[in-house]
């Protein structure tokens, strides 16, 4: 992704939010996309017009199993007995 095309995702990520509040800034939002729009290059607009967009009513209808979000809980740690002699060189020992 190229940062241009990251600008511009990220505002119109911002747009969507405060299309449903205000109008006028919405507008303007969309005045101040277009100089990016039109330096972008014909594959950035492809990756734009090819991409579905939807919207969620409520974050309520996501649900991912807490293992496939945190993985599976770990396993028991080693534990490792210390030596009883000092420790002569650290970087053997880490």
């Amino acid at each position: 992704m190229t940062p241009r095309l990251r600008i511009y995702l990220e505002l119109e990520r911002v747009l969507l939010l405060v299309e449903a509040d205000n109008e006028i800034a919405a507008e303007a939002l969309r005045d101040a996309m277009d100089p990016i729009w039109y330096s972008m290059t014909e594959d950035e607009r492809r990756v734009l017009d090819d991409r579905a967009v939807g919207r969620l009513a409520s974050l309520e209808v996501i649900r991912v199993p807490a293992d496939q979000v945190f993985g599976s809980p770990p396993g028991p740690v080693a534990r490792r007995s210390l030596p009883p002699e000092p420790l002569k060189d650290w970087l053997v020992a880490a």
